[in-house]
């Protein structure tokens, strides 16, 4: 049986971390090396781990200063014993037979990758959206051209979009050691996954797509849509700006990459509500024209109108391209965008 590693990040989580190392420890298959990275946690995160390490020889535990998640996982992608290795945060669950499930997908079809859907759940466990995956199998050219392509975002026409997220896939470290991949850190980034996605696959040849929803997304408080963060906008900017450079003019890919620019635009407006940002009216009115007025803002939006092929999705481009300030001001008031 093939050793297999899952790095788990871990950072102020008490409320949560027990019943994810739980979930590990309870998976249906056992050769596992399970590492709890604590990442400079003030509570009693850090603690947990430890008594979960003692009392298994499965769990090892890194105590490092605070650097955010990215480099937490490449802390702990540099002491993996693992063949394959598996992410998961640390307020999510895994159901018993995720692990089974990943390595079967890999062995089956004699794989390197294998990728599967979640279950997005409630602080309290409630399943409130599925995402489940259609059977499939990539190979050679198509892994990047067509799998990569669509973790980038949908296309113009339809919702084909494969979640970009490292949690639910099973990787293989002999590809991560050969070619030295790292995840950068999402204190620059909004998604540190997409960049690692964008090497990952350029060196992958087999990756299974299967059917699991064995992996819990949980929820929290502190989830990017309940929470208000001021450096949205740079993020999104400076990511889109990066992955454009990393596609070298692509354009099929550049248009989804786009698509889902806007997307992260909706959030980036969404979190502008008085009841997030708890901002005065005023101050919405101003976030909201620095937006529109912001250069790549205006650029993504003038070269992406041409593609859309939705109405709803064509409207929004064009209030952002217009600069239609107060209509979005309304719509981000009222909760419509």
């Amino acid at each position: 049986m093939d050793l297999i590693t899952i790095i788990v990040p871990v950072y102020n989580v008490e409320k949560y971390v027990r019943e994810c190392i739980d979930s590990l420890l309870n998976q249906t298959y056992k050769n596992l090396e399970i590492i709890l990275v604590d990442d400079g946690s003030k509570d009693n995160s850090g603690e947990i781990c430890e008594n979960y390490a003692n009392a298994d020889s499965r769990v090892k535990v890194i105590h490092k200063e605070n650097e955010g998640l990215g480099f937490a996982r490449n802390t702990g992608l540099s002491v993996a014993q693992g063949k394959f290795v598996t992410f998961i945060d640390s307020d999510d669950v895994a159901d018993e037979d995720l692990v089974e499930r990943l390595l079967k997908g890999i062995t089956d079809s004699k794989c390197d990758t294998c990728i599967g859907g979640f279950k997005r759940i409630s602080e309290n466990g409630t399943i409130s959206f599925v995402e489940q995956y259609d059977i499939a199998l990539f190979t050679g050219a198509g892994i990047y051209n067509e799998l990569f392509a669509r973790m980038l975002g949908s296309a113009p026409d339809k919702h084909d979009a494969i979640r970009m997220s490292v949690w639910n896939v099973m990787y293989s470290m002999d590809i991560i050691r050969k070619y030295k991949i790292e995840f950068p850190s999402e204190r620059k980034f909004i998604s540190e996954d997409i960049i690692w996605d964008s090497e990952y696959y350029k060196y992958a040849k087999r990756v299974k797509v299967i059917d699991s929803t064995a992996y819990n997304y949980r929820i929290t408080p502190g989830s990017l849509t309940q929470k208000y963060k001021p450096d949205m906008l740079k993020k999104i900017c400076v990511l889109y700006n990066e992955m454009t450079d990393r596609l070298s003019n692509d354009e099929a890919k550049i248009t989804r990459l786009q698509r889902q620019f806007f997307v992260n635009l909706r959030a980036c407006l969404k979190q502008e509500n008085p009841k997030v940002s708890k901002k005065r009216n005023l101050e919405v009115v101003s976030s909201v024209k620095a937006i529109v007025n912001n250069e790549t803002v205006h650029t993504v939006a003038t070269t992406y109108e041409k593609n859309i092929k939705q109405h709803k999705q064509k409207l929004f481009v064009e209030l952002v391209k217009s600069k239609r300030i107060y209509a979005l001001y309304i719509l981000v008031k009222i909760g419509g965008i």
